[in-house]
């Protein structure tokens, strides 16, 4: 659980919680090299060990289901709810700056670490790397780490909820994390090295992203923000509705 972010100022510089948190994101970098060679060797078998048997056929339906809080079709419409919340509440746009840029960063490392590594999902009976494929990391699970901790941080961050309130927050992105990875394994569309670099991936962006917010100073509330837009058009479409009299 985190704490909400402070406002900062242009003296604060990088404190030790900004410092530590890039510090996680490199851990978890170094974690995720870690992982991706052991899977290239040693964890090659423990792999082929949690390719499971088909589930039963009445599991199907809701593994799908579960499945899909993973799909940016799903987490995203919600990450962009939470960010329109927290800019009107703000009157600023820098939450929307701090998730669309995550979110791009995020899909950009995913598909350079797919490309590059080239696995093919349990399906071939082959855990090896470079053969064509694009199953390592899983995006599912990184969606998962980085859209619902995005969520948890800015409302967190912006919305100023209580401290049990922030548990249950991080808390489900926990259950999030683990649910994914186990109906990814039981559906037997990734490797379990597959699903555990995605977490890591996610959150690496998360830790980066969070602690650069961190680091920026909070300034005034900006003029441009989007209660300040819905206001310019109404102001505007009353002017419209005037029209040249009204405005004489």
């Amino acid at each position: 659980m985190r704490r909400p972010r402070r406002d900062s100022t242009g003296d604060d510089g990088w404190d030790s919680e900004i410092s530590s948190g890039l510090a996680l994101a490199g851990f978890l970098a170094l974690v995720l090299a870690a992982v991706t060679l052991l899977a290239m060797g040693p964890l090659a078998k423990f792999d082929a060990y949690f390719t499971l048997a088909p589930p039963p056929s009445s599991w199907i339906p809701v593994l799908h289901l579960l499945d899909r809080i993973g799909q940016r079709a799903v987490c995203l419409p919600i990450l962009a709810v939470v960010v329109f919340v927290v800019c009107w509440r703000q009157r600023s746009w820098r939450p929307a700056i701090v998730a669309a840029v995550s979110v791009f960063g995020l899909n950009l490392l995913v598909l350079v670490l797919k490309v590059t590594l080239g696995r093919e999902g349990p399906y071939t009976v082959d855990p090896s790397f470079f053969n064509g494929g694009m199953a390592y990391p899983s995006g599912h699970s990184a969606n998962i780490v980085l859209v619902y901790g995005l969520v948890a941080y800015l409302l967190s961050a912006y919305a100023s909820p209580s401290r049990k309130t922030q548990a249950v927050l991080w808390g489900a992105v926990a259950v999030l994390s683990v649910t994914m990875l186990v109906t990814s394994l039981t559906l037997d569309w990734h490797w379990f090295a597959d699903l555990v670099a995605g977490l890591l991936v996610g959150g690496i962006v998360l830790e980066v992203a969070i602690s650069f917010d961190r680091a920026v100073p909070v300034a005034a509330p900006d003029q441009s923000g989007p209660q300040q837009v819905v206001e310019r058009i109404r102001a505007l479409r009353l002017g419209h509705s005037r029209g040249p009299e009204g405005s004489a």
